[in-house]
């Protein structure tokens, strides 16, 4: 199911603001976030320029938080090597998405930040 409008807004304007104010200052060793929405979920994306064209910016998925409409919450996954996505088993799922967002800055589990 996709994730209600008023839902998809909120976690809109939140990941945005995390994206514009962990995002590298101009000027400074290049790094952005951006994400992306599907369906049911909302995929945090860490961008570097690419090694062989540097105006190509390469995107690797750091979290994606998975909205459940029958829950209404949010649940925090790690994407392994792979790109296989897995639940983070010690992080509560939760109806706000800022409280799961604070779970990857923190990274407890070292699955976030290389």
């Amino acid at each position: 199911m996709a994730i209600p409008a008023d839902i998809r807004v909120q976690a809109e304007t939140i990941l945005a603001e995390f994206c514009a104010t962990h995002s590298s200052a101009p000027g400074a060793d290049p790094l952005r976030y951006a994400y992306a929405i599907e369906s049911n979920a909302a995929v945090l994306l860490e961008q570097r320029p690419g090694f062989l064209n540097p105006d190509d910016w390469v995107s690797r998925p750091i979290a994606k938080f998975r909205y459940s409409e029958a829950r209404n919450n949010w649940s925090l996954y790690w994407s392994d090597t792979s790109g296989k996505w897995h639940r983070v088993s010690d992080a509560k799922a939760e109806s706000d998405i800022r409280e799961v967002l604070k779970v990857v800055i923190s990274d407890p589990s070292g699955v976030f930040w290389s």
